[in-house]
């Protein structure tokens, strides 16, 4: 029996006996980028896709910086544009903890045409203008397109995972490789359907910026989100693995054994990930922000800091989900313990055998089942009264996001040869129980169900934590 279940066990310890270390992921110097130099910006202008609570956080934050680059939100439906509008272009941010309302203005907009005279799905640019003034931010030279649309130097995205495809697709024809995209959102997995699906050439493939978010943050009305629990953003750049491949199997090979070309492509530095102008300077500006306290990470470190959020997401996230019951209630809850560890030791296998990290040191033991639990404990810990966003998500009849969690986990444990039936088992549980409330499978004539929540409620909280969030977070 001590054999069969020795595949969810941790790694051995060379000293069983003390706690299980912990690891820190240390922020990128300023040196590790490329030096200013004669290249010039093209805009400075930030588009900014997805008005949830994250992307209406960054957009409040960006326009508060002294100097702030011009700011396009990005909208796809018409209901939402004209709720903007009658609330005078503004974008409020309430503090949770004084109740204090700051209010911004100074957006323009993009508003998605699918009937354009053309036939094709089109962007109408509409500028923020106060009366008879001028345009609050002038379109720059070499900004507009032929469509009259202008082009995307750098873009924000906040969607939800399941939407990510789509919504991209709708800008693909505005970007280039010269653009960054920084993606907010929760799990892993998206990059790899954008690649597939929409920025299918490497050549023209914008680069990819990733996000990590620890605030806490909630839409309590259309253009109004309530800050209510200061956290902080993980920033770096997303290896490209068409561009930077992994290095093939076989015998380890030290970097001083490489040629150059070798060790560019599979081993490239942090200052060649941000080769890119666009980069540089979206991540100069989001670091200029004292409400979102961004930080640069080197990739793997970035990683790594992922991975750790996405272990806890999957237990944490279905689970509150599948049983509607705030974070805190898997707290001391000895019949869930045992579901829980399972989870974690079938999550713990498949991350410390993915390829990305290989070679890299004490991965086994940052990755084992029992630091794992004890990072899933002090997330569950934090936010003990607030609703996780799956919860809130099958409550509101939105699509879950379940792929790109515990979806990531079977995906990747299949490459690998790992059978992940109990995350599958999760991820199809969430998806029966979110058809079941879609009305989806009922007998004729049975009405949907209906939600209870009270979306204006203080304590329905969506909270992307991070494994290692600041002191001041809330609990």
């Amino acid at each position: 029996m001590a054999d069969a279940r020795s595949w969810w066990r941790d790694p051995p310890s060379p000293e069983p006996s003390q706690d299980v270390p912990a690891f820190e992921s240390n922020p990128l110097e300023e040196s590790a980028l490329p030096s200013p130099d004669n290249e010039q910006l093209l805009t400075r202008r930030v588009h900014i896709l997805g008005l949830g609570s994250i992307g209406t956080l960054v957009a409040h934050s960006l326009r508060c910086l002294p100097n702030p680059p011009p700011i396009t939100l990005m909208i796809h439906r018409q209901e939402q544009y004209d709720a903007f509008k009658r609330g005078g272009r503004i974008i409020n941010l309430i503090n949770k903890q004084n109740g204090i309302n700051d209010e911004q203005t100074g957006y323009d907009v993009d508003l998605f045409n699918n009937n354009a005279e053309d036939g094709e799905a089109r962007w109408d640019f509409i500028p923020d203008r106060r009366r008879e003034q001028p345009q609050t931010n002038p379109v720059e030279e070499g900004e507009k397109m032929p469509s009259g649309e202008l082009y995307i130097y750098t873009l924000i995205v906040a969607v939800k995972g399941p939407t990510t495809v789509a919504a991209l697709h709708s800008v693909k024809h505005r970007v280039d490789a010269r653009t960054t995209i920084c993606f907010m959102q929760n799990g892993l997995g998206q990059i790899d359907e954008l690649n597939q699906e929409v920025f299918t050439d490497p050549q023209t493939r914008p680069t990819y910026m990733l996000g990590i978010v620890s605030h806490g943050a909630y839409m309590d009305a259309p253009c109004t989100v309530v800050h209510a629990g200061y956290g902080a953003i993980a920033l770096g750049i997303c290896r490209d693995p068409d561009r930077f491949p992994l290095p093939p199997k076989g015998p380890v090979r030290h970097l001083w054994e490489l040629s150059e070309d070798e060790r560019k492509k599979h081993h490239p530095t942090d200052k060649e990930l941000f080769a890119n102008l666009s980069s540089r300077y979206l991540l100069r500006t989001l670091t200029r922000s004292p409400v979102l306290a961004c930080a640069a990470f080197p990739y793997l470190d970035l990683l790594q800091l992922q991975l750790e959020k996405l272990s806890a997401n999957c237990i944490l996230n279905p689970l509150t989900a599948l049983l509607d019951v705030p974070n805190g209630a898997l707290l001391n809850n000895k019949e869930l313990l045992p579901v829980q560890r399972l989870l974690l030791a079938e999550i713990s296998l498949v991350i410390r055998g993915l390829p990305e990290l290989e070679g890299i040191p004490n991965v086994q033991h940052r990755f084992s089942a029992k630091r794992l639990e004890q990072l899933f404990m002090g997330v569950t810990k934090r936010t003990a009264r607030n609703s996780s966003s799956m919860r809130e998500d099958i409550r509101h009849g939105k699509k879950p996001e379940i792929d790109y969690i515990n979806g990531y986990i079977v995906k990747r444990g299949e490459q690998q040869g790992i059978k992940c039936a109990l995350n599958f088992m999760l991820m199809q549980l969430i998806k029966g129980k979110n058809s079941l409330r879609s009305g989806a499978g009922l007998p004729y004539g049975t009405t949907r169900i209906q939600s209870e929540v009270d979306p204006h409620r203080l304590d329905s909280v969506t909270l992307a934590d991070n494994s290692t969030p600041p002191r001041d977070s809330i609990a």
